[in-house]
């Protein structure tokens, strides 16, 4: 979302999903005025992000010096921010990368984050397939709920992952 200044339509759905359930609801235009400021023009968003010290402000203002799950949970919420257009671009990946790194997450917990974002976009672009392939209403709402169950327990695997972790 900051990594181009751009906020796209699924971006903001995910985000606000992202607030509701954080509890920062009430913060979410704020903080969507202030990527868009900060991104503004720039080339690297990650140099803006590290110099404006935007990291450790996010990190004290809204998260507190939480647990680590708390922090594993925000690495998971920006990959799903990042494939919310359905491509985790080079400078959001570089941005993830970098606070991964920052906060101490383990390396094979974020390329678990992002083989299952890989996988549930391979799913959805599948369901998008079936519904505009299978004319039959019964087999697609069929393929298409099972898809659904897949998807739900990737998300279950995260939550479990997250939930595991502790500082």
């Amino acid at each position: 979302m900051m990594a181009d200044g751009d906020i796209s339509f699924g971006e903001e759905k995910i985000f606000g999903e992202i607030c509701n359930e954080m509890g920062l609801q009430n913060l979410k235009n704020e903080i969507i005025e202030k990527c868009k400021e900060l991104a503004h023009g720039k080339k690297d968003i990650l140099n803006v992000i590290v110099n404006e010290k935007i990291d450790d402000e996010a990190r004290r203002s809204f998260f507190g010096l939480q647990n680590k799950s708390v922090l594993v949970r925000i690495i998971w919420n920006l990959v799903n921010l990042g494939y919310a257009d359905s491509v985790f671009s080079k400078e959001e990946q570089k941005i993830v990368s970098y606070l991964v790194t920052k906060w101490s997450i383990e390396k094979d917990v974020f390329q678990e984050f992002l083989d299952t974002a890989d996988t549930m976009l391979a799913l959805t672009k599948q369901k998008e397939w079936i519904v505009l392939n299978f004319s039959e209403k019964e087999e697609r709402e069929k393929r298409e709920k099972d898809i659904d169950e897949e998807i739900k327990m990737l998300l279950d695997n995260v939550t479990i992952t997250i939930k595991e972790l502790k500082m």
